[in-house]
């Protein structure tokens, strides 16, 4: 496949949720059961939700059957140690984007589909950015206004990586 636009995309999707989920390690433990408009969708639950969803998208780019799929406690342990499955997760994936272009076969909402490699890369970066965006939501409904996007934004990242590069 080897997109290079692709690529910065997941490379910065993976920065973000990693400041994300490290930044819900460090809040009130309280606030990870944040909720807004469905009490079951917790801020906790969706940041599990992010990171199980990258061990299923793994396993429909590998071919092979979904991982266990355990929650980590809402807690500020559970948030580090998930912290530390997606940024294990990214690195698998990160070896995933250059793959050859193929279409997969693999079953979603109880249905077969086939959709190309890319398109579950692209996936992964889409659904981690909608959902980092349902955080900061429920965080601000909940008078807790701590998740800056902007400060997640591609034009961080980029300006940040960029730093790095010219240092």
């Amino acid at each position: 496949m080897s997109d290079s636009r692709l690529a910065q995309l997941f490379h910065h999707m993976a920065w973000a949720n990693n400041l994300l989920l490290n930044q819900l390690s460090e809040l009130p433990e309280s606030a990870l059961s944040f909720s807004a408009w469905n009490p079951e969708w917790t801020v906790g639950v969706i940041a599990n939700h992010i990171v199980i969803a990258q061990g299923r998208l793994i396993a429909r780019l590998k071919k092979e059957k979904y991982p266990d799929e355990t929650p980590f406690p809402l807690t500020s342990q559970g948030m580090k140690d998930l912290a530390a499955l997606s940024l294990k997760n990214d690195t698998e994936l990160a070896t995933l984007i250059d793959i050859p272009e193929e279409i997969l076969t693999f079953g979603r909402l109880d249905k077969t589909v086939q959709f190309s490699n890319t398109t579950v890369i692209a996936q992964t970066v889409h659904h981690a950015t909608e959902h980092r965006a349902q955080i900061a939501d429920i965080m601000a409904f909940n008078k807790m206004d701590v998740i800056n996007l902007e400060a997640l934004d591609h034009w961080t990242f980029e300006r940040m990586h960029l730093q790095k590069v010219t240092d």
